[in-house]
């Protein structure tokens, strides 16, 4: 059994190949799989949490969902007892999405497979499968332009394993942002100043919301000139390219990070995202409990 937490110990050949997986699954097509997951979603969620329930029952695995708030956590319980608890009751998975940053207090359990649903601003791997493959999908994905994000890149989970993903397959990555919300390390990433330079530059962004639930001081925060600067605005999108595509994954703040009318832009490809969510969770099960593995490693 194998944990999804990030992709730090996957080469890029098998993870090349996890996104190929993605882009075959049929959904009514799949072979079942007998097992128990549980949801554990201690951060509010829409689209992720409904994608691994239904990724789960398309697969025919058995689902029940938890939080801390009706846990035995709220009486103090250890992770470790917790852990036990759920490996001796038969659950396989645990799917989690927590505000905490501490990944590493879950990555040596054994006997269950562990897969991060979003943890704190460090770790979202099944959104950044869902965005990879989405580009996939469409044709988007050339490693000679860069794909920039924009926006909250400091306390964005979904940067950081789309940061890592790319970087493991070997594509190039911009960002534009204000220099509060740009990531402290910025190693081997492109920055631009610009707008101009961004669509000069990019194939593609992905938008970030700004994280209101992680900056500290946000009363502090001045929206309306992050919006002068780094909003897209219709005007910028009609100056892209025809094949020019913006990704977004949600939820989006109209008339912060996008207007109202680039928001209704067919370059703002965010339904795409959204048909991706399943298979992209459907993978994730079957990789974690090696019902894609054995196929991707070569003879």
């Amino acid at each position: 059994m194998k944990h999804l937490l990030n992709f730090k110990n996957e080469d890029k050949q098998y993870l090349e190949k996890l996104v190929n997986e993605i882009l075959k699954i049929d959904s009514e097509k799949l072979n079942k799989i007998n097992s128990f997951a549980l949801l554990q979603f201690n951060e509010p969620s829409t689209r992720t949490r409904l994608s691994f329930s239904i990724a789960a029952k398309k697969l025919g695995i058995n689902v029940e969902e938890s939080q801390d708030s009706i846990s035995a956590k709220e009486k103090g319980e250890s992770l470790k007892h917790e852990i036990e608890t759920y490996r001796s009751m038969g659950i396989e998975i645990l799917v989690i999405r927590t505000k905490e940053n501490n990944l590493a207090d879950y990555e040596t359990f054994e006997g269950i497979s562990i897969v991060s649903a979003g943890f704190g601003n460090i770790s979202h791997p099944t959104q950044a499968l869902v965005d990879i493959a989405t580009l996939a999908k469409i044709n988007k994905l050339n490693h000679k332009v860069p794909i920039t994000f924009v926006g909250d890149l400091r306390h964005s989970r979904v940067f950081s394993s789309g940061r890592e993903l790319l970087g493991k397959l070997g594509f190039k990555i911009g960002v534009f942002s204000n220099k509060d919300l740009l990531p402290e390390n910025t190693d081997n990433l492109i920055l631009f100043n610009s707008w101009d330079e961004v669509v000069e530059n990019s194939g593609s962004v992905e938008l970030l919301r700004v994280q209101k639930e992680r900056i500290e001081n946000i009363s502090g925060f001045d929206f309306e000139s992050y919006k002068n600067n780094f909003q897209l605005t219709s005007k910028i999108l009609d100056s892209t390219p025809e094949d020019f595509v913006v990704l977004h994954p949600m939820p989006i703040n109209i008339g912060i990070e996008i207007d109202e009318v680039a928001a209704e832009s067919k370059k703002f490809i965010y339904q795409e995202q959204l048909k991706m969510a399943i298979p992209a969770r459907i993978a994730s099960y079957q990789y974690v409990l090696g019902e894609i593995w054995f196929k991707l490693l070569p003879s």
